[in-house]
């Protein structure tokens, strides 16, 4: 299988297809391409994350931009995903590029493009870049020569992205608070952030897996339930109000309760929602990804709010956010953007903006979550990735296209919702999503309902169509 970007880029596994020819390849094409929109002199920065060799990769490619006449800026440390994206955005420059594989396992790198706005390459970007790749003839100029050559310098992103936030959160609030928070930056570039924005005043915070990790632990840096265990015992020991976990990129997010219980992205996305509209006194609609809770639907239907859903995918948010008046938008896997800030998802950032709420309406996670509950329902989700072979899973998605089922483990199907894979919309309102992924040979099943114990009946129907394909 030849180079192809996902919903975030393009990722594989190192030594396989992530190799130093390959990141030479795609950053080639990448230079071509932004020479073919571009007249007069050219910056863009590099970046790279914790991940293994993810600084060597980051090299290979500022000595293919280098050589491609592009001034260079690599960062010195690693970094999180968005502390590129405020770069290109504050230094005006015409694009970046991440090394990174975000939530994917240890064996994975991958490359991510970001636009002079700040956000994930928009489609028309990425389809161009695929586009030069089997024509692209590599150039490379030498590391060290380049750099003695002032083509490439070496810069610190931290500064600009810590103020971007500064700018952006009531980071005097939360300090000025007695609130407990846990964070797990699990081995990634997240590292201690959270804890020095917030050092100095009454709100404590204790950082877990701070420390670089290439193998994050044994497991994929994602922030999931099953990921989580330590960060939902450690709240729960320690009296915290609020658990805050970052994936190896340091752009989603994860959390958890003062009961070590794990809260839903979309739940996330609706107490911010909530803030910048009452407490804030900010306007605007609202996207979605066709994978998040039906929450938001109901939520933004009481308001008066324009909903737009969209693919799974932040750059499908980032989009609208550039082109519509979008206070916010978010997916289901913990990325979260808000005006104001950038068109991109910052996990970080979004941690921070939540103890924002806590503090300045003086209520803990859960009582601003059971009030938002008591108008738009309680909502139960879940999710089930299994592991199924390319042949199947291509045959899965054509028989449901051609066929899906006429009911849902007894609940017939109102509606069915092609956006995004495939999403059966059952008469009592709860659903089930298929999607595949675009990097691994996964598919995701996702299911929401009123009604808890609906939720795995969902999934079992859901796990059954697949198995029986």
């Amino acid at each position: 299988m030849g180079i192809q970007f996902g919903t975030e880029g393009w990722r594989a596994i190192m030594a396989e297809e992530f190799t130093a020819d390959n990141v030479r390849l795609v950053s080639q094409a990448v230079a071509e391409h932004i020479q073919s929109t571009r007249s007069g002199a050219i910056r863009m920065v590099v970046g790279y994350d914790t991940r293994f060799l993810s600084d060597y990769f980051a090299k290979a490619v500022a000595e293919v931009l280098a050589a491609n006449g592009i001034h260079t800026l690599l960062s010195d440390r690693a970094v999180p995903t968005c502390a590129v994206s405020r770069y290109v955005v504050d230094k005006q420059l015409a694009s970046g590029i991440m090394i990174t594989a975000s939530h994917n396992p240890p064996l994975y790198n991958g490359v991510k493009v970001k636009e002079s706005f700040g956000g994930s390459a928009v489609t028309e970007t990425v389809t161009s870049i695929e586009r030069r790749l089997p024509n692209a003839v590599v150039k490379r100029a030498p590391l060290d020569q380049a750099v003695s050559q002032g083509r490439v310098e070496r810069v610190t992103l931290e500064p600009t992205y810590l103020q971007g936030i500064k700018r952006s959160v009531n980071l005097a609030a939360i300090r000025k608070s007695k609130l407990k928070v846990v964070v797990d930056s699990m081995h990634g570039a997240g590292d201690h952030l959270i804890e020095r924005l917030l050092a100095g005043g009454r709100c404590k915070v204790t950082t877990l897996h701070g420390h670089p990790d290439p193998l994050f632990g044994g497991h994929a840096p994602e922030p999931i339930p099953k990921h989580l265990g330590e960060l939902s015992k450690t709240v729960v020991k320690q009296r915290a109000h609020l658990g805050i976990a970052n994936d190896g990129d340091a752009d989603r997010i994860g959390l958890v309760g003062p009961d070590g219980k794990f809260i839903n992205p979309g739940q996330i996305l609706c107490v911010l929602l909530d803030h910048l509209l009452h407490v804030k006194q900010q306007t605007g609609g609202v996207v979605k990804t066709v994978s998040n809770t039906s929450m938001i639907s109901r939520m933004t239907q009481a308001l008066g709010l324009k909903l737009i859903e969209v693919p799974v995918g932040f750059k499908h948010v980032a989009k609208l956010m550039l082109e519509d008046d979008v206070l916010i938008g978010g997916e289901e896997s913990g990325g979260v953007g808000v005006r104001g800030y950038l068109p991109e998802r910052d996990g970080v950032f979004i941690g921070l903006l939540v103890l924002e709420a806590m503090a300045v309406q003086g209520k803990t996670l859960t009582e601003i979550l059971h009030d938002l509950e008591k108008r738009y329902g309680r909502w139960h989700y879940a999710r089930r990735d299994l592991t199924v072979p390319h042949d199947r899973i291509a045959r899965f998605f054509d028989r449901m296209k051609a066929t899906p089922p006429a009911q849902l483990a007894g609940v017939p199907v109102a509606s069915v919702n092609p956006i995004d894979g495939i999403k059966l919309i059952d008469r009592d309102e709860g659903w089930l999503l298929f999607r595949r992924s675009g990097t691994e040979p996964i598919v995701r099943v996702y299911a929401e309902s009123l009604k808890a114990p609906r939720v795995n009946q969902l999934l079992d129907a859901g796990v059954k169509l697949i198995e029986t394909s």
